[in-house]
């Protein structure tokens, strides 16, 4: 990995480092939500389980079985998918606030024996070839200026015919450069086209079983977010200081605006060849 390489893998995690309780906000996850159509009254937060459902559903985990969740946050969706699989998961960050605090809810979900988090580098990861059934990347690619490197690490480390399952923010209309400019202050890397996420995907050596284009079920996680800032914002302001509170609200104005109106989601599900 070059020196601007992990330069950028230190940025991302100073931003996740600094985000700390403003995760309360989509109920300690950092995912987007799905709905099934316009008329869906499901409300936010049980979008976005709905959404740690639908992809952990791809991987198709039995019982004892073990993944590796690339990019696991605060641990959310690992307790949800160690709850209901019974997997036994790892979960790797490299935001030293996010181990603690997924840590600590792993412990209060009483899964500390199930699920462990970690630090460390997807794009060196600290595990033999083969160790895996299957390996996660759910919402953590679009922190990587060149995927293939996690995404070839992700093919090693699971098992032969093993489930790799990622998400992905796509492009489908044009960014201009403020806007991208927009995206990276935010953490976020260029999105691709579709077409390109899921070849750079399958040149990394995954072989393609399934790609789901859902842009327009995760779109009104968008303004969703702002509705539950405001409502929690006198917790969050007594946890944080109001100036915080209002560097997310004013960073998220930017950004968030631009994946409503620009940018889509795959799931994509794949397998390590024989």
């Amino acid at each position: 990995m070059s020196a601007s390489d992990t330069s950028r893998t230190d940025e991302i995690g100073e931003v996740y480092d600094q985000m700390a309780e403003l995760i309360e906000v989509l109920g300690g996850n950092i995912h987007v939500g799905f709905w099934l159509g316009d008329d869906d009254p499901t409300p936010f937060l049980e979008a976005i389980n709905r959404t740690t459902d639908v992809v952990g559903e791809k991987l198709g985990l039995r019982p004892g079985q073990t993944l590796l969740d690339v990019g696991c946050g605060a641990g959310v969706p690992a307790i949800r998918l160690g709850q209901r699989t019974d997997a036994v998961i790892t979960g790797i960050t490299n935001s030293t606030w996010q181990v603690t605090e997924a840590t600590r809810r792993v412990k209060a979900a009483g899964l500390k024996a199930q699920v462990r988090i970690e630090f460390g580098d997807a794009a060196a990861l600290p595990y033999p070839d083969a160790a895996f059934d299957a390996v996660l990347a759910f919402q953590s690619l679009q922190h990587v200026e060149d995927s293939a490197v996690w995404i070839r690490e992700m093919v090693r480390v699971v098992r032969p015919g093993g489930r790799v399952v990622l998400t992905e923010f796509t492009e489908e209309e044009p960014l201009t450069e403020e806007e991208l400019e927009i995206a990276r202050a935010g953490g976020m890397e260029r999105p691709r086209p579709a077409d390109e996420v899921v070849a750079v995907a399958r040149d990394s050596g995954l072989e393609i079983d399934e790609v789901v284009s859902c842009g327009d079920n995760i779109r009104r996680s968008y303004p969703e977010y702002f509705k539950r800032l405001e409502r929690l914002r006198p917790h969050l302001v007594t946890a944080l200081g109001e100036d915080k509170v209002d560097q997310q609200r004013d960073a998220m104005g930017r950004l968030l605006p631009i994946y409503r109106d620009k940018i889509g989601y795959l799931i994509i599900t794949g397998h390590r060849p024989d």
